[in-house]
């Protein structure tokens, strides 16, 4: 039977989804890249001339995940007929949806035990894709909300990293709920997340000059909700 030559780019994408259930089904830290190397089928010359590493595997995986929340999300982001307000919490809520669609910085920081000192790196590093991709975007939105006379700020681009940054932070809050060795350490860890959303909302509003309330932050159904697709 003559051997079937895959598309790199098809095979690379294979190798991710494998990657993706086994570290589901078995934790990042019981899959060994030996471990991937047989389920793939592959020679290790071969996998490694995708992949380096786990580290490098997980990146892509984060890098992947970005540019499909990206193609959702930019339409919401730079939605013509709204304005920069409405634009922003469209598009706050959308990302909520799409997290729990795709996959997103908190699920794959959860899935790697990334909170660990060992592997900050990684997770700045996957922090970081999401910020690059989305920072033109709401630089641009926050830019046309002060030409709007709606935003006050004299630095959009730094309130774009702002907010993205208090959603990288949502993370280690996910990752104290899940870590929670009783229902009442739970409650109490929710409860916590939820001040902590109320509190990067206000920051948000007061930097953009709006009354506090006005950007939509998560609330505690939603974050029930995420935490229970971990």
């Amino acid at each position: 039977m003559p051997r079937v030559v895959k598309h790199p780019e098809v095979r690379r994408a294979e190798l991710l989804d494998l990657a993706m259930t086994l570290f589901l089904e078995r934790g990042y830290e019981k899959v060994s890249l030996n471990d991937l190397i047989a389920t793939s089928g592959m020679s290790k010359g071969a996998f490694y001339h995708y992949f380096s590493s786990k580290e490098a595997l997980v990146a892509t995986l984060a890098e992947r995940s970005a540019d499909q929340a990206f193609e959702v999300l930019s339409p919401v982001f730079t939605e013509p007929g709204m304005g920069a307000l409405e634009r922003l919490n469209a598009g706050l809520r959308a990302s909520y949806e799409v997290k729990m669609a795709l996959g997103a910085p908190e699920s794959i920081a959860a899935m790697v035990s990334m909170f660990s000192p060992e592997n900050q790196p990684l997770l700045r590093r996957i922090s970081a894709i999401w910020e690059d991709k989305f920072r033109p975007v709401l630089t641009e939105l926050i830019t046309h909300g002060v030409a709007e006379g709606v935003f006050q700020t004299f630095d959009p681009e730094g309130v774009g990293d702002m907010i993205q940054g208090f959603a990288a932070n949502m993370g280690s809050t996910v990752q104290r709920i899940v870590a929670a060795p009783d229902a009442q350490a739970r409650a109490e860890a929710i409860d916590a997340a939820v001040q902590r959303q109320r509190l990067y909302g206000i920051a948000t509003d007061r930097i953009l000059g709006l009354p506090d309330g006005t950007v939509d932050v998560l609330d505690r159904r939603q974050i029930e909700r995420l935490v229970a697709a971990l």
